[in-house]
């Protein structure tokens, strides 16, 4: 069963050399301020603190830690995303490569972090040991992503594009399922709890006529085929016509939480 589950996924790659461009929108668009104050907490150390995020993307995050001083460095599995890295934080020690080989010797860092990247991660158990490798006793591994295994989410996505309440049970691991995979790994003290809570709803018609629905908007939507997209923004148009036709405003809501999972090395 895990096989089929596997090939699924493959079969529907995102490829964000492609999406890099678009990226950063989100970050724009979307209010990220309960993960990055989890974030700063985490790292809590001195200036001298080495960082390290895997699947750092375009380098947003890394940006905000650059701001305060830190020394870091970051890995990607997009060459594009890494170029753009680059562009916008030039000293930093960013890579081309994977989660599951990192290229740093033994006890490189004080911290490693991924944010809404550990379900890209095509072995999981062996991006744990790596980083349980490469951080310094009392280092830390914090991971920060969904978790649609609550069953308690409400998304606009999953209400018009069904498809991918499944394939997100498949790609993302359960607060539970991460603190067993940190600990067998090696790490101590794992404790999973909410980093932010998002709440949000929009006019739908306001968000097809600017964009705010592309199918580049997030990766929930990029592992679709062009007709389930296409089927899904028919069914958004058909609901706000609906309502327009009973002087009503067709809003799509986003009500989630993002987790965050610390271990520690010990």
């Amino acid at each position: 069963m895990a096989e089929v589950r596997n090939k699924r996924l493959m079969e529907r790659y995102v490829n964000y050399d492609i999406i890099a461009p678009m990226y950063d929108r989100r970050y724009k668009e979307n209010d990220y301020s309960g993960v990055q104050e989890v974030l700063l907490n985490f790292i809590d150390a001195d200036l001298s603190a080495r960082v390290l995020e895997v699947g750092c993307g375009t380098g947003h995050w890394l940006e905000v830690l650059d701001g305060q001083e830190y020394r870091v460095a970051g890995l990607d599995a997009s060459r594009s995303m890494v170029d753009r890295a680059k562009r916008r934080i030039p000293h930093a020690a960013l890579v081309h490569g994977h989660a599951e080989e990192l290229p740093w010797q033994a006890t490189s860092f004080d911290r490693i972090f991924c944010i809404n990247a550990l379900h890209h991660f095509s072995d999981k158990p062996a991006f744990m040991t790596e980083a349980r490798r490469v951080l310094k006793q009392e280092g830390k591994l914090m991971s920060v992503s969904l978790d649609p295994h609550t069953d308690c989410e409400q998304w606009w996505v999953y209400d018009y594009f069904p498809q991918t309440v499944d394939l997100d049970k498949e790609r993302y691991l359960s607060g539970h399922a991460i603190r067993q995979m940190t600990l067998a790994s090696g790490f101590k003290g794992c404790r999973t709890f909410e980093a932010q809570h998002r709440v949000l709803n929009t006019p739908a018609r306001t968000a097809l006529e600017h964009g705010r629905l592309a199918k580049t908007v997030t990766s929930q939507l990029v592992l679709l085929s062009d007709d389930e997209y296409m089927q899904g923004i028919s069914r958004i148009w058909r609901d706000i016509e609906a309502a327009e036709d009973h002087d009503e405003v067709l809003t799509l809501s986003v009500d989630v939480r993002l987790y965050a999972t610390i271990g520690l090395v010990a």
